[in-house]
């Protein structure tokens, strides 16, 4: 009898603890269901592609730092940018996840950032995942944050790929300009006004780049690529003074594309 009343007590306390436990999960199970239905409005999904959303922030949830109801958030953020169900389910999601961690940002706008590049660059689900690499190595390796360089590929970024610059060579180029105190949406305008101004806006800057020997597209049309452009400015810059320099690069690329040119 002392020993079955021993064990009653004990399941007593168990039983209240599991209780507990019970009702929280119940409760994120609800906050969870809430956030897939907000997922499933703004996907239009059906309900196969419903249950393979709800599937897959369960499975974030379990493999990172993210619980599954901030993988159904970041979820509809990739959507509501534009990204399709596909798309998340091919890759978007765990790619925004890691550039969130690795970046050290919010879900949200990692997701922004990520959906944004491949909308710009024409990638798909399953690049984000590189995506992430990309901008984590540009952070790394530049005073830039994957932040900083959000907002310059939401500013320049669809004018570098008109350019014909790739994903990576534009990310390496604003890490470049983060080096030298250009960040953030300043450098993104910096850099699309720098490619725009490669065909010349005025017959004086016409004249310079003939006169310099300047070439940014080939006998097809295409661009020679910025390490190119680059090495010719440097070339045909060599021999002048720094006030000859700083001339030129004004007719050039005008005041505020210089900060990117110099560069």
């Amino acid at each position: 009898a002392g020993a079955w009343n021993k064990a009653a007590g004990a399941a007593a306390i168990g039983g209240a603890a599991i209780g507990g436990v019970l009702a929280m999960s119940a409760k994120a199970y609800m906050e969870f269901e809430a956030s897939m239905s907000g997922v499933g409005a703004v996907a239009n999904a059906t309900a196969k592609e419903q249950k393979a959303l709800g599937e897959a922030a369960i499975k974030a949830g379990q493999d990172t730092v993210f619980s599954a109801m901030q993988a159904a958030d970041a979820e509809a953020e990739l959507l509501r940018a534009g990204v399709s169900v596909a798309d998340v389910l091919g890759g978007a999601l765990t790619g925004s996840l890691d550039l969130a961690a690795a970046g050290q940002i919010g879900l949200a706008d990692s997701a922004e950032i990520a959906a944004q590049a491949m909308n710009i660059f024409n990638l798909e689900g399953a690049d984000v995942g590189h995506i992430a690499d990309v901008l984590t190595a540009g952070a790394n390796k530049s005073a830039a944050g994957v932040d900083d360089l959000g907002m310059a590929l939401a500013q320049g970024g669809l004018v570098a790929k008109q350019t014909g610059l790739s994903f990576e060579e534009t990310v390496g180029t604003l890490s470049a300009f983060a080096d030298n105190a250009l960040k953030g949406s300043d450098a993104g305008t910096s850099l699309k006004t720098m490619l725009q101004r490669l065909n010349p806006t005025s017959a004086e800057a016409a004249n310079l780049m003939d006169e310099l020997g300047l070439r940014a597209y080939d006998s097809q049309g295409n661009f020679v690529g910025l390490a190119e452009y680059a090495g010719m400015l440097q070339d045909a810059m060599s021999d002048m003074t720094p006030e000859m320099r700083n001339a030129a690069m004004a007719t050039l690329f005008g005041s505020d594309a210089v900060r990117g040119a110099n560069v």
